[in-house]
């Protein structure tokens, strides 16, 4: 059905590393910097089998790294330059805004036996990535990029991905909030979508793991600072866009604009959208006909197009989901052990990849019936004679909207909700947030979430000033008092979901993360009596 060709890369990173920035930013240096340069490199690795990193952030240099001070929005790194020379890197790109001054090298001296090469690089923030790309031999040639962008969905569409492509025989791994590497063995990263550099780091160790695909959150930040290029991706998905990030976007126009930035409009890449969304909609209408593009969803529309992944039929069980789906290669009947209309989305964005890898529907299938619930993301915990507890990590309206519309479909007796709202974040979604609980939760208690540098008073009255009828709502900002008293009250057929927190183990009270683990006292209270 579709073609994916991969090219095998590993170039070692030593000085032909810096041959191959040189060349890629058409960079001719004289014959006495270039063996000087190379005998700096050699005196650092003596055998093939050390290499150097490229690093934009001091805190991670290692001996014989290459520095690249770039211009940041926030930081200028040129400021960190003497900090990096005290940790022995091997050279410096140091970012110029003069044209003129691009390729110029300068040797800085140490000692009276040694110098260190600093190259200056025109406009370098804005060609990291490729800078990287050059330096680590592009080890994207030799994998599957999968990236997923959207507001909700990244996370467990990623998880799903990476999980059922194991299933079927591939080797995938992820990079995204909950770190990167394989499911089993994730290392914590900064951000959901690393930077430029780290992000080639990654790739480059992905190459020596035999990774044959990588499933790849790709944030709405990172598309706008280009620290990420849409032809990484051979394969681009995209789930939905709600309100989030306003702060930074500023308008839903602008935020819509930075994710569509993933799609490169060419035939090099396989477009997977979501047809029920309405930006994803529009999009569709002026979709060039070079990209092709694999539309899923519930919508009676889905099947119009050429390719699609619709789901027919759907039923909530208490133990899951199960619905008929419906492609142009066919039928099949999938059932589920994930809760939620909106994991039927995420199944739907996650068979659409798979069937770009040509994977049989039959073995689709199969892989999804031993799918469990991922990490924080509507993570059921029960036991005889007590309510059921759903951790997720639902922060913006319309997560939160869809949580508890899940929870409700599996809920007996009356629906608690336990949230807040992130502090130096977008204030305009707080009372969004406060009408959804109210329609759609029966009890409703306000609490901390990442407060930041804002006091929690102030953020629980913004939440407070968006309900019609504010009594109903109780404030316990102590998250961890807030959770055990509702999991005290409610009754054995209530349902409470635990919204914001999810995976997270830490709350941010001021510049601190607080050590908050809301998995471990929901499960501490189903395995003991916790008391207040």
């Amino acid at each position: 059905m579709f073609d994916h060709a991969l090219r095998v890369s590993n170039q070692p990173r030593n000085f032909a590393a810096i041959e191959a920035v040189l060349k890629r930013a058409s960079i001719s240096l004289n014959h006495h910097d270039l063996t000087q340069l190379k005998a700096k490199f050699s005196q650092l690795f003596q055998t093939d089998a050390t290499t150097a990193d490229l690093v934009n952030d001091t805190r991670t240099i290692k001996p014989g790294d290459v520095f690249c001070a770039v211009m940041g929005s926030l930081r200028d790194g040129r400021e960190y330059i003497a900090q990096a020379l005290a940790a022995n890197c091997a050279m410096i790109i140091q970012e110029t805004t003069e044209p003129s001054a691009h390729g110029k090298l300068t040797w800085l001296q140490q000692t009276d036996t040694d110098a260190i090469a600093i190259l200056n690089y025109f406009q370098l923030n804005q060609d990291l990535f490729n800078v990287a790309k050059a330096f680590y031999g592009a080890p994207q040639q030799s994998m599957n990029i999968i990236g997923i962008t959207g507001t909700n969905g990244k996370t467990s569409t990623s998880q799903i991905i990476a999980n059922l492509l194991d299933y079927c025989q591939k080797n995938c791994a992820v990079i995204g909030t909950n770190g990167a590497g394989k499911l089993a063995s994730l290392k914590s990263i900064d951000n959901t979508t690393p930077g430029a550099t780290e992000l080639h780091q990654l790739l480059a160790l992905f190459n020596t793991q035999d990774i044959t695909d990588v499933a790849m959150e790709v944030s709405s930040h990172a598309l706008a600072q280009k620290r990420v290029s849409a032809a990484l991706f051979n394969t681009a998905v995209f789930t939905n866009l709600t309100r989030d990030h306003l702060d930074y976007h500023h308008t839903m126009s602008a935020y819509a604009d930075a994710k569509k930035q993933i799609f490169t409009g060419d035939s090099q890449q396989v477009a997977v959208i979501n047809g029920d969304d309405s930006q994803g909609r529009n999009w569709l209408e002026h979709w060039p006909e070079i990209q092709t593009v694999v539309v899923y969803g519930r919508g009676e529309n889905i099947s119009s197009y050429s390719h699609f992944v619709q789901a027919l039929d759907i039923k909530h069980h208490v133990d899951g989901v199960s619905f008929t789906l419906n492609t142009e290669q066919g039928q099949c009947q999938i059932r589920s052990q994930l809760l939620g209309n909106f994991n039927v989305e995420n199944l739907l964005a996650a068979i659409a990849v798979l069937m770009v890898e040509n994977i049989a529907l039959s073995m689709i299938a199969n892989a999804i019936r031993q799918l469990v619930p991922i990490i924080g993301r509507m993570e059921a915990f029960s036991s005889v004679g007590k309510p059921t507890t759903v951790v997720d990590y639902a922060h913006t309206p319309d997560a939160l909207a869809s949580a508890l519309d899940a929870c409700r479909l599996h809920c007996q007796g009356k629906l608690w909700l336990v949230f807040g709202c992130g502090g130096d974040r977008d204030v305009g979604k707080r009372a969004l947030m406060a009408k959804v609980a109210e329609d759609k939760a029966d009890h409703i208690i306000i609490t901390n979430d990442n407060p930041r540098s804002e006091a929690p008073e102030a953020i629980a009255a913004d939440i407070i000033a968006g309900l019609r009828q504010p009594e109903r709502a109780e404030k316990i900002l102590d998250r961890k008092s807030a959770i055990l008293s509702t999991l005290q009250k409610a009754q054995a057929n209530d349902v409470i979901l635990c919204a914001g927190k999810g995976h997270e183990d830490y709350i941010i009270m001021g510049a601190e993360k607080h050590h908050y683990d809301e998995r471990a006292v929901v499960r501490g209270f189903y395995t003991t009596e916790v008391m207040l």
